[in-house]
């Protein structure tokens, strides 16, 4: 038996959907409702729980790993690949960049929907006193220099190529967080339109983790360059397209493994990039 296990209040559509799609008889199971111990495959939806099989798709291992935003922050800025803002740990490290870097933003290890984020301005006394006021109800934390985007996208990615790129309309352009939960939308961007550095930039995050599949969010600034916010590990699918996508690279892995797939550096070509189940017909 194979499935999509979820915990409750997560992903019940986006799993159902591609479960619904997929040519190998693949269940969605909610984890509270009995998780069947006859597996050949549990595809984990952001969810930890013990299963009766060593193949899984997103291990819980890797879920924690990108799950813990600070952590992965430190993966990222470790890595001297340039991916993500200039990121700090700490009040005091990140006040002895501020004349470089004077606005910033604060965040938990754990955090989603754009909530538990605060903007922070140097010369602002108001500002700094509500930092250390979240740094102390959230002593986990990471400061992350502040990017005046102009875009963002999720890219959906599986065994290391993607599968399908999302762009994030926000409801209103001028918040700090372009979020979804917040009454923002995702539209579907064509192959010929994919903005190549994002996807890249998605594709080199997604391989510092131990994650099968994901959606990593990128934002773009006007000058065009990317930064990765995060990955995710339970995506929000709501669009029958990516639904589609989802579980033609679930259909692949069953047939052909989930070993990570390569992709040529410096390509301006989105078909270096595609996961084949993708383009095949």
């Amino acid at each position: 038996m194979k499935i999509i296990l979820r915990r409750r209040g997560l992903g019940m559509t986006s799993c159902r959907e591609i479960a619904n799609q997929t040519k190998n008889d693949v269940v969605a199971v909610r984890n509270d409702q009995g998780i069947p111990t006859n597996l050949d495959l549990c595809i984990r939806w952001g969810c930890t729980s013990v299963v009766n099989t060593e193949n899984v798709l997103n291990t819980a291992r890797a879920i924690h790993q990108v799950n813990d935003k600070t952590g992965f922050r430190r993966v990222l800025e470790t890595s001297n690949e340039g991916l993500a803002p200039k990121t700090w740990f700490s009040i005091q490290d990140w006040q002895r960049d501020a004349e470089s870097y004077p606005n910033v933003i604060i965040r938990p290890h754990r955090h989603a929907q754009g909530r538990n984020l605060l903007f922070v301005n140097k010369d602002n006394s108001i500002h700094i006193r509500k930092l250390h006021r979240f740094a102390r109800k959230h002593p986990n934390y990471y400061i992350g220099e502040f990017i005046n985007k102009v875009a963002e996208f999720r890219v959906f990615v599986v065994s290391g190529k993607a599968v399908a790129v999302a762009e994030k309309t926000p409801e209103n352009p001028e918040a700090i967080a372009w979020n979804v939960a917040k009454g923002g939308r995702f539209d579907n961007v064509n192959w010929d339109n994919w903005n190549l550095k994002a996807v890249d930039y998605a594709i080199k995050a997604f391989n510092m983790t131990d994650l099968d599949f994901g959606g990593v969010d990128v934002m773009v600034d006007k000058d065009n360059n990317a930064f990765i916010l995060e990955i995710n590990s339970a995506p929000s699918l709501t669009s029958p397209y990516r639904q589609q996508c989802m579980a033609k690279a679930f259909d692949y892995i069953i047939d052909n493994g989930k070993d990570k797939l390569s992709v040529i550096q410096k390509s301006k070509n989105y078909r270096d990039f595609i996961h084949p189940a993708i383009l095949k017909k």
